[in-house]
C-alpha cells in the first residue's frame, strides 16, 4: 500500500501538473507540497494546518479527503504537540460613552435656566406696572363717582385647557462592560477547530454547520485554531469580529 506522499505524488503526475501550478491553484506554498509528497513533517506547520493542508491538495488532485487524512493520522500521533506562537498585539476594546444621559441632563440645566430668566422678567414687568398705578393715583385724587351705568350680564369665556408638562424619561443604564475575554464561536460549515482559554485547552472537535460554542470568560488570553479562517464566526464580548477570508487554516488570538 503506497503511503501519503507517494499517493500525492502520483495524482499530481498522472495529472501532469507542476508543483508551481498546484501552488498557484490550491494557494498552498510550495515548500510545503514539497514536503507533503516527501512525508518530511518537521518543515510542516502544526498537524491541525497539516491536515487541512492534506485535505485542499487531496481534492484538487481529484483523491478522496478523508482518506488521505487517514493516511496522516498515523504520523501525526507520534507529533510532539507544538508549542503555541507568540500572540497577536493586544486588542483594545473600545467602551462606548453614554451620550443620552448627558443630553438629558444638558437639556433639564437649561430648562431651569430659561425658567429662572422668565420669572425675573415677570417679576420687573409686575413692579413697573404697580409703579405706574401709584403715580396715577396721586395725581388723579380723590374720584368723582361716575353715574350708575346698568351692568351687562357676565359672558362666560371658556379658559383654555391648562398645558401638560412632559415627564422626561428616565435616561437608561449604561451597556456593562465585560471584564475579561468572552468568545463565542459560531461555524458556517464543517470545520475543525480548537480553543484554549488562559493556557487551558477548551475543547478540539469538529463543529457541524450552524453549531455555536461560547468559551468560559478568560482573564489573560484566548487563541482559537480553526483548520479553515472562513468557516467560522467569532464575536469578542459582545462585537462581531472580521476573520480571515481564505480557506487556509488560521490562528486568531486576543490578549488583555
Amino acid at each position: 500500500m503506497r503511503t501519503l506522499g507517494e499517493t500525492l505524488r502520483q495524482a499530481r503526475l498522472d495529472l501532469g501538473v507542476s508543483l508551481a501550478e498546484a501552488e498557484d491553484a490550491t494557494r498552498i506554498r510550495r515548500r510545503h507540497l514539497e514536503a507533503l509528497e516527501g512525508e518530511d513533517w518537521a518543515n510542516l506547520p502544526p498537524p491541525v494546518y497539516t491536515r487541512g493542508f492534506v485535505r485542499t491538495y487531496a481534492e484538487y488532485l481529484g483523491l478522496n479527503p478523508a482518506v488521505m487524512v487517514d493516511l496522516y493520522k498515523p504520523i501525526t500521533r507520534q507529533t510532539p504537540v507544538p508549542t503555541l506562537r507568540h500572540a497577536v498585539p493586544r486588542i483594545a476594546i473600545p467602551r462606548e460613552i453614554p451620550v443620552r444621559p448627558l443630553a438629558y441632563a444638558l437639556a433639564g440645566l437649561l430648562l431651569v435656566v430659561a425658567v429662572i430668566y422668565l420669572w425675573g422678567q415677570y417679576q420687573a414687568a409686575a413692579a413697573a406696572l404697580r409703579d405706574q398705578e401709584g403715580v396715577a393715583r396721586a395725581r388723579t385724587g380723590t374720584p368723582t363717582v361716575p353715574p350708575r351705568v346698568p351692568t351687562p350680564n357676565p359672558i362666560a369665556v371658556a379658559s383654555p385647557p391648562p398645558t401638560l408638562t412632559p415627564t422626561p424619561e428616565p435616561s437608561p443604564s449604561p451597556t456593562p462592560v465585560v471584564d475579561g475575554i468572552l468568545v463565542e464561536i459560531r461555524a458556517t460549515q464543517r470545520v475543525y477547530v480548537e480553543a484554549s482559554a488562559d493556557g487551558k485547552q477548551i475543547f478540539a472537535d469538529t463543529l457541524e454547520a450552524g453549531t455555536a460554542r461560547q468559551l468560559p470568560l478568560a482573564s489573560d488570553v484566548v487563541i482559537v485554531r480553526a483548520s479553515v479562517g472562513s468557516a467560522v464566526e467569532i464575536t469578542l464580548n459582545g462585537r462581531r469580529q472580521d476573520v480571515a477570508s481564505s480557506q487556509a487554516p488560521t490562528e486568531f488570538t486576543w490578549r488583555r
